[in-house]
Formats: C-alpha cells, sequence, structure tokens
C-alpha cells in the first residue's frame, strides 16, 4: 500500500473489461495543475471511473509538490481521498 498526496494505491485486481489508457498521469491538481505520474515500466487501465496500474518493474510516482516513491511489481487500484464537506453536508473528492 502506498500513499502518495491524495492518492492511496493498493494492490487489487484488475478487472476483465478495464480498457488501457496511454496517459500515466493519476491524477492532476485542480488548483495548482501539478500531477500525479507514473515513470517507468507501467500501464494504466480504466474501468467503471477507477484507475488500475500494472508494475512490471518497480516504478516512480512523481509530483512537484511530493517526494518520489517507489512503487514494487504488481497490480493496483488507486483510490482518491475523500473528505465530508460540512458546508454541502455531502462527501466530496479531496482537491490538490
Amino acid at each position: 500500500m502506498y500513499r502518495h498526496g491524495d492518492l492511496l494505491i493498493k494492490e487489487a485486481q484488475i478487472p476483465a473489461d478495464a480498457k488501457e489508457v496511454e496517459d500515466l498521469v493519476l491524477a492532476y491538481g485542480e488548483t495548482t495543475g501539478h500531477k500525479h505520474k507514473l515513470v517507468g515500466q507501467v500501464q494504466v487501465f480504466e474501468s467503471a471511473d477507477q484507475k488500475y496500474i500494472h508494475v512490471e518493474q518497480s516504478a516512480q510516482l512523481v509530483h512537484e509538490e511530493h517526494n518520489p516513491i517507489t512503487i514494487q511489481e504488481g497490480d493496483y487500484v488507486v483510490v482518491h481521498e475523500r473528505e465530508f464537506d460540512p458546508f454541502l453536508e455531502s462527501i466530496v473528492r479531496v482537491r490538490d
């Protein structure tokens, strides 16, 4: 399991219906324009508005405001941090 800013990356099986995407960016910053981007031998998949990654060899996850982290070989799901907004009275995605 890995934490990188507002992202949590944890081991998971990639669904059979997931489609590979070319973009190695896992999340874009809504206010800063910064991004969480994978570097290395990795594939990104999407299924039902959820991103998954397959890391063939250890890869780096980089971001302009965080130290890079190394992600080991395996399959993972990318989970965006959420929080309760008392003004909207709902759960919203954390904005980077």
